[in-house]
């Protein structure tokens, strides 16, 4: 996206186009100047800076309008309440990263390859799988035991005719 370097070069054009005019305009006062060829360097000159500043403005405004609308629907994506989904959301990091790349800086997210994706899928998977299947761990208080061996005996002769 960074456009300001063309802008301002199509400013710094436009600004030694203006101090050439100037400069002839000077010339022009001259006492014995031939006046007809400062009249046509002049126009030259500004018919130049037409030409440029023309075909600029045509490159730029189909770059212009198609950055719109991206960033329209960019925008609206934001605004809506709907949340983003997985995919929307990687769509977003990867933009971002692609721009930090044109703009010389390191990335801050390493995108897994489609193979290595699927891998990572299903190692996810199968931990969920063996999380899901791992007994829980048992409660570590006793069970309350019966005072003597009376009593068990007692217990255990109930439990049998029961």
């Amino acid at each position: 996206m960074q456009k300001a370097h063309l802008y301002e070069a199509l400013y710094l054009v436009n600004h030694g186009i203006d101090e050439a005019v100037r400069g002839v305009q000077r010339l022009k006062k001259a006492p014995h100047a031939f006046r007809e060829v400062y009249y046509k360097s002049v126009a030259g000159l500004e018919r130049r800076r037409a030409l440029i500043n023309g075909q600029f403005m045509r490159e730029m405004s189909g770059e212009e309008e198609d950055n719109a609308s991206f960033f329209e629907q960019e925008f609206n994506r934001w605004l809506s309440d709907d949340p983003l989904d997985n995919e929307e959301i990687y769509k977003l990091v990867h933009f971002l990263e692609d721009q930090r790349k044109k703009m010389g800086e390191p990335s801050l997210v390493q995108f897994l390859k489609p193979k290595k994706q699927e891998k990572e899928k299903e190692n996810g998977v199968l931990k969920q799988a063996l999380k899901d299947t791992t007994p829980k761990p048992r409660s570590r208080l006793r069970k309350p035991k019966p005072r003597n061996k009376v009593a068990q005996a007692r217990a255990a002769s109930d439990a049998l005719t029961a």
